[in-house]
């Protein structure tokens, strides 16, 4: 867990290596840390490895935006061990609602994404509320 360890965007190069060489881990939690979109585009790319793992990961409060949201939903497209995934309080908008929706919808097995203190509008919260239920057993928090 590097949770608020305050890892910035170089100190996430650093992990990328280390998650390229360690293919037994599941669980990534990195939230509360300033990682920003330049720190979790190296993340995102670890994610696209085929040999990546990770079931659970933390990205809440890192100051993520909805143009690194669309890097991130693409890498986590491409890893089929996702259940957990965790974006609170970060600024992602409407505009990210494309992405998250589409990762949503065809993830076969999220289970759960939070998703609460970002920027979405009502119509954007009840919008991904609704996604809910085209998948019976997924939790969407916003």
């Amino acid at each position: 867990m590097l949770m608020d360890v305050d890892l910035t965007d170089s100190g996430a190069e650093d992990l990328v290596s280390a998650l390229s060489t360690n293919h037994l881990l599941i669980e990534l939690l990195l939230s509360g840390n300033k990682l920003g979109d330049s720190g979790v585009k190296p993340v995102s790319a670890a994610l696209r490895h085929p040999d990546c793992k990770i079931q659970k990961l933390g990205l809440g409060s890192v100051g993520l935006t909805d143009s690194g949201a669309e890097d991130l939903v693409s890498a986590l497209s491409t890893n089929p061990s996702l259940t957990d995934l965790g974006l609170a309080g970060n600024s992602l908008t409407d505009r990210s609602m494309p992405a998250l929706r589409s990762l949503i919808l065809n993830h076969p097995r999220l289970k759960r994404i939070r998703l609460v203190g970002n920027e979405f509008s009502a119509t954007g919260k009840k919008e991904l509320r609704s996604l809910q239920e085209t998948r019976p057993g997924l939790s969407v928090d916003v």
